[in-house]
């Protein structure tokens, strides 16, 4: 099956960036599967619907990695597309390791001079029911070390947000980091290759290879990083890669989210 990108302007759904829709509708339901962009313009409590009714829908926002850099364009950056929630939480086993090949991880680390501490957005941390999340672990952190903590805001400026307009480069808060704290943030993911031990909430892409926060002060350093990149690596597109079908293949081999 393949499918194609519309302008959600000019597609069915006007509260998404984009919607993604089958060329061949025989494989969905009559009116597709629900496809979120993002959690904002409307789409955050559609997705809290979707997801407490226990419904199938697709989420996409911006990928683990290889992401659009308005410093560097090019056209064959990743979009991240999940099933039924905001990010994969889990590891799915012997996945083709192709699209990982460019990693290289680190040693874990078991020192460092400060905790970094990588909130999402208010946004995320609503979605997942901790509002007050930043405030809430940094009060819980300071009951556990005297370690300094510093604080890693989403970098944003005139209305953008992304790594491109940091003040400070995302490598640079982790140089000497002895851990991160996250609820959900993408930074766990360069944290974990970097051999950054990572603390989050449950629902955040690098819960299988994490420790809950609950547990902060026992690090998790996991064995198997490698699966758990590859799980990574197949939730994430190029444009080119959802209109050939192999975004569709692939979630159909994991998911069976198509009924053929």
């Amino acid at each position: 099956m393949k499918l194609k990108i519309i302008d959600a302007k000019h597609g069915p759904d006007s509260k998404a960036w984009y919607t993604l829709k089958p060329l061949k509708e025989k494989y969905l339901d009559e009116n597709g599967i629900p496809t979120m962009w993002g959690l904002g313009v409307g789409n955050y409590e559609r997705c809290l619907t979707l997801k407490n009714t226990k419904q199938k829908w697709l989420f996409c926002d911006m990928p683990y990695w290889n992401r659009w850099d308005p410093r560097c364009p090019h056209d064959d950056y990743y979009w991240r597309i999940i099933n039924s929630d905001i990010h994969v939480t889990h590891v799915i086993p012997n996945l083709p390791q192709q699209r990982i090949k460019h990693i290289q991880l680190q040693e874990w680390r078991d020192k460092g001079d400060y905790i970094l501490v990588a909130p999402s957005s208010v946004t995320v941390n609503t979605f997942i029911g901790q509002r007050n999340w930043e405030q809430d672990t940094i009060n819980f952190i300071k009951t556990k070390t005297d370690m300094p903590i510093k604080v890693r805001h989403k970098p944003r400026k005139n209305g953008k947000s992304g790594p491109a307009y940091a003040d400070v480069s995302l490598q640079e808060d982790l140089e000497n980091a002895a851990c991160v704290v996250t609820s959900c943030s993408m930074v766990s993911v360069d944290a974990i290759i970097e051999g950054v031990p990572v603390y989050c909430h449950p629902r955040c892409c690098a819960t299988p290879v994490a420790q809950t926060i609950e547990n902060f002060g026992k690090a998790n350093f996991a064995t198997n990083r490698i699966d758990w990149l590859a799980t990574l690596s197949w939730h994430q597109y190029t444009k080119a890669e959802i209109e050939s079908g192999l975004f569709a293949e692939m979630f159909k081999q994991m998911y069976n989210i198509w009924k053929y």
